[in-house]
């Protein structure tokens, strides 16, 4: 039972291990920016730069921040 358990705890330090190295390699990778609108009654939406949407009003608050709005 002790060798048992002993497997299994080196089983999980390794799964561990490797879920953090692929955790640290994706912060490494290009950020991605995110877009989020906020509506009067404090409902959010959310929208990475990476969809059509987010990619169209990051372009548009980049333009608000240039002109200094």
């Amino acid at each position: 039972m002790k060798k048992l358990f002993g497997r299994l705890l080196i089983l999980g330090a390794l799964a561990g291990g490797i879920v953090a190295l692929r955790g640290y390699a994706r912060k490494g990778a290009a950020p991605t920016d995110v877009v989020q609108v906020t509506f009067d009654d404090g409902s959010m939406l959310s929208f990475a730069s990476n969809t059509p949407q987010g990619e169209e009003l990051a372009d548009i608050a980049r333009k608000l921040v240039e002109t200094g709005v």
